[in-house]
């Protein structure tokens, strides 16, 4: 081959070679496509590519073909000694010490005989002969050199083959540099999304707490409103009857008096009840289950009474109640029996705010009794009939945000329901009223045992 035609062969190659390092701007493949490209070029047996940590002058291998990149750092870090054990294959960091100190390229055509390195114990032991190291220089600044060798020939590299990895070495020192800004850009970027994900993050706990805030200061207003309402009353009644000394009541109106103070007991009892479950159930414990033989009809009976001392029930309201004569008897806690059903039925109430109809209904049903409270209110849509027992979940729309509550209600009734091995539905439409089933078993579960 023509020399003329030896230097076009290097051009193109050389032109090949810096189309391959453009491929990727990912630093450790610019690096394995490097070193592999140029041990194919120039017919070396091994090579690899160290990298200078400008910030502690440290080397560091980033790419090797035919050595082991643990071997390499051990010979870099100087364990000789450790390498030698092993029996693998070794370098001579004066070579490589040299390039980067001199910032020119070192080239021995038998580096066994070559009286600059044959003294050195690692070229000896690793066999080196034809050996060419060239540094890796962009703007100035060497970023680490590029090291090829062969243990078996001698004479392999001349000075065409140091001048051509020279150039080459440009372009990969220009690669590696883009291929570090570009690093550093993506690194730069990580940091500045994850800092406006923090950010992001704790921006949203701020408002969160601050709404839990809200929430916890709403809720301590409501319930101190809830239960100063029925106190008022009770008190009320109780002055009056204690201050009757004359008994200028009538037998009526003390019953009337009697069964109201009953009533506002019984609500205060059941806002109690559902503070005390919601607690434990925030805590992690088991509700408590009392359950013995009850008639649900009394207590359903009883309720119904009391709804006409509700602050919601208007001269609007009627409840009608539908209940079997002959419902047979349960296995239930009394107390969570009255506290579902009187949950179903305030807020039948509650959210029939234009009165209308309430069905207050009790039948047999196989294995058990279904409870049904049915109302012409304002209804729920689908969206919100799916959300409708979660914890503090309430209906968010403009003409019922004037109606309080805690959104526990019918979260506790679903425990409840659950915890007698009962089912509750519901079914509603928008506009057009809404029915709430529960279905109590005969006997309720034995509760599970403990540890």
């Amino acid at each position: 081959m023509t020399e003329q035609n030896n230097d076009t062969s290097y051009l193109r190659t050389l032109l090949q070679l810096g189309a391959t390092l453009n491929v990727t701007l990912e630093l450790s493949q610019v690096l394995n496509i490097a070193i592999e490209q140029v041990v194919k070029f120039v017919k070396a047996e091994r090579g690899f590519i160290l990298l200078v940590d400008s910030s502690t002058n440290k080397v560091w291998g980033k790419a090797s073909h035919g050595i082991d990149l643990l071997d390499l750092e051990s010979a870099l870090t100087g364990k000789d000694e450790t390498a030698k054990a092993r029996n693998v294959p070794q370098i001579s960091r004066t070579i490589v010490e040299e390039a980067l100190r001199d910032r020119r390229s070192v080239i021995s055509t038998n580096a066994m005989e070559d009286p600059r390195y044959s003294a050195r114990t690692s070229v000896q032991l690793s066999h080196v002969r034809s050996v060419l190291c060239v540094p890796l220089i962009a703007q100035g600044q060497c970023l680490g050199i590029v090291y090829i060798d062969n243990r078996v020939k001698s004479g392999i590299f001349e000075q065409n083959e140091a001048e051509m990895l020279t150039a080459f070495a440009n372009q990969a020192a220009v690669a590696i540099q883009n291929a570090r800004l570009y690093e550093n850009l993506r690194k730069s970027s990580e940091e500045r999304l994850k800092l406006q994900q923090e950010l992001h993050t704790n921006e949203t706990r701020r408002l969160a707490l601050e709404e839990a805030n809200k929430l916890k200061s709403d809720f301590i207003g409501y319930i101190s409103h809830e239960l100063r309402n029925p106190l008022t009353t009770i008190r009320g009644y109780v002055q009056t009857i204690a201050q009757d000394e004359g008994e200028t009541l009538d037998l009526e109106t003390r019953a009337e008096f009697y069964e109201t103070i009953e009533a506002e007991a019984d609500r205060m009892l059941t806002l109690i009840n559902e503070l005390l479950d919601s607690s434990r159930l925030e805590a992690g414990r088991p509700l408590n289950l009392n359950a013995r033989p009850i008639q649900v009809k009394p207590i359903l009976e009883r309720l119904a009474r009391a709804q006409r001392y509700y602050k919601f029930w208007t001269s609007a309201h009627q409840v009608v109640i539908d209940i079997d004569g002959n419902l047979p008897e349960i296995e239930a806690d009394a107390d969570k029996v009255l506290q579902i059903a009187t949950n179903l039925l305030s807020n039948a109430i509650k959210y029939s705010p234009e009165g209308g109809k309430i069905t207050l209904a009790a039948h047999k049903a196989k294995g058990g009794v279904e409870i049904s409270v049915s109302d012409d209110g304002i209804g729920l849509t689908e969206e919100q009939r799916a959300q409708l027992f979660g914890k503090y979940e309430r209906i968010d729309r403009d003409d019922i945000q004037q109606i309080s509550g805690t959104g526990l209600g019918l979260y506790l009734t679903k425990h409840l329901v659950d915890l007698h091995g009962g089912e509750i539905t519901v079914e509603s439409n928008s506009g057009q009223g809404s029915t709430f089933r529960v279905f109590l078993p005969l006997k309720a579960p034995l509760p599970p045992a403990t540890k």
